[in-house]
């Protein structure tokens, strides 16, 4: 494993246990809400150049449209106009922003449906010389049982309405169109569990070989060279058991991220992406039929 995809790993696990702990503590749906949010606006800001500001808020268009309350907005910190950040309600002209993330901590029904909402006002903006944001999720965890479903949930949503690009953390899910999430199927929408690779004897990650937890190993957890990884399920069947990456699918997303980003401008061409061995994008590719 490369010493970036090491890393990512550790970011990976510090965040979950962030939040795990958090909403162990605190019972309150709304504070955990607002402590996740927190705990990825935090990776966000250390992530990207400081030209780029990391807020939350309301776009907003000349017209006067308006988004849904977003739990993070990247936008341009350089030409953002301080009459728009006087108050503790921050509005972000559409023109100089780049990204909508909205951030579950558990990806559900209500949930993907309150997504759908939030990215359908967002293309109702009308932008001047400018194109409209992108639209990202990121959940914690998702309530149904195997990535199939949650993915099934997200492709019933009207095209329109889909996010950009998504990410479950706890089952290494990525999802997203077809013309960003690349290697992922030629599906409408295309979605996959970056899933534990089996390595050589000197760590080498094996292309396209999973590690798949034999019968007599159950749990919703496995232990690999003294981490504790996710058991996810590529299917409904329990025999498409999947033992799941989570940091790689944190560090894909990141990277996917900041392509978007580059792609806009808003940032030089992300150095990240070299760093990422060819094995170290793979997916196990859900298909459409699922």
């Amino acid at each position: 494993m490369s010493i970036v995809e090491t890393y990512w790993s550790g970011v990976s696990r510090r965040l979950q246990e962030e939040v795990d702990t958090f909403n162990r503590l605190i019972g309150h749906a709304g504070e955990q809400g607002r402590e996740n949010e927190q705990s990825l606006i935090s990776l966000m800001e250390r992530l990207l150049p400081r030209s780029l500001g990391v807020g939350t808020g309301i776009v907003i268009d000349a017209d006067g449209n308006r988004s849904k309350q977003s739990d993070i907005i990247i936008f341009d910190l350089n030409n953002q106009p301080t009459i728009m950040a006087q108050t503790n309600q921050m509005l972000f002209p559409v023109e100089n922003t780049f990204m909508v993330i909205e951030v579950k901590t558990t990806l559900n029904d209500d949930e993907v449906a309150d997504c759908a909402e939030k990215k359908a006002a967002l293309n109702k903006l009308s932008p001047r010389g400018a194109s409209l944001p992108h639209f990202c999720v990121v959940a914690y965890h998702a309530q149904a049982a195997t990535a199939p479903i949650t993915v099934k949930l997200l492709r019933a949503v009207e095209e329109e309405k889909r996010p950009d690009l998504l990410c479950v953390i706890s089952g290494a899910l990525l999802a997203g169109r077809p013309e960003i999430l690349t290697g992922a199927g030629a599906n409408t929408y295309p979605a996959g569990i970056a899933a534990l690779h089996r390595r050589t004897e000197d760590g080498k990650r094996l292309s396209n070989d999973w590690d798949v937890p034999p019968s007599g190993e159950r749990g919703s957890s496995v232990l690999r060279d003294g981490i504790r990884h996710p058991v996810t399920r590529k299917g409904r069947r329990d025999a498409e058991r999947l033992v799941a990456e989570p940091g790689r699918a944190l560090l894909n997303f990141c990277s996917l991220l900041l392509t978007m980003l580059a792609a806009k401008g808003a940032i030089p061409e992300p150095s990240l992406r070299h760093y990422l061995q060819e094995e170290a994008k793979e997916l196990v590719v859900i298909p459409e039929s699922d």
